[in-house]
């Protein structure tokens, strides 16, 4: 499965990261980190690498657990290449938003994963047969609840967040469902 293949991108890249900074060698956040001063000098890739980096094991291990949660529902109501592009547009929705607002450094999936619960919202609204009450007592809750942590929680990027959200729906609402995309299928009309 394509979550499968980027949770051990993200170990590697992780443990990759984590040699090099702590060696001397190379700092890797450096020179990839979310930063919107160095994204205004014109290094455009933070955008997306940032993504890939996490701070410590717990800040990997809560992504990885919920991309695997989240990610696997997702890829089987969009398919692998309109999973792909609904977790890349919210990651630079995420990472815009977070620049406009935030000025200190920012790294993890965080936003393309929240993107990932936009997503699901926007199909459970939509297509309400698939996901039932499931939007209203699951979904909503789980959504709200993290983004309470984050105003609890300090340096958790609350507009990485809420920017991956924003984008997760509208990516969403740009590729449609998969084999769900006429309105006969719809269950809101």
């Amino acid at each position: 499965k394509l979550k499968f293949k980027a949770d051990m991108q993200d170990v590697v890249i992780f443990i990759l990261s984590t040699l090099l900074t702590n060696s001397g060698i190379f700092d890797v956040f450096t020179n990839f980190a979310l930063n919107k001063y160095y994204i205004k000098s014109g290094e455009i890739f933070r955008l997306l690498t940032c993504g890939f980096l996490h701070a410590d094991i717990i800040h990997l291990f809560t992504n990885m657990y919920s991309l695997n949660i989240i990610g696997s529902q997702i890829e089987n109501f969009l398919g692998k290449k309109k999973f792909l592009i609904v977790y890349f547009i919210s990651m630079i929705t995420g990472s815009l938003l977070s620049c406009v607002i935030n000025t200190e450094w920012s790294v993890g999936a965080s936003g393309a994963i929240f993107g990932l619960i936009g997503s699901l919202i926007y199909f459970g609204y939509h297509y309400r047969l698939y996901l039932g009450s499931v939007l209203k007592t699951q979904l909503i809750p789980i959504l709200l609840l993290n983004l309470g942590i984050g105003f609890i929680i300090p340096n958790i990027d609350l507009a990485g967040h809420i920017g991956g959200l924003i984008g997760g729906i509208l990516g969403t609402m740009l590729t449609g469902i998969e084999n769900k995309t006429k309105n006969s299928d719809r269950i809101n009309l």
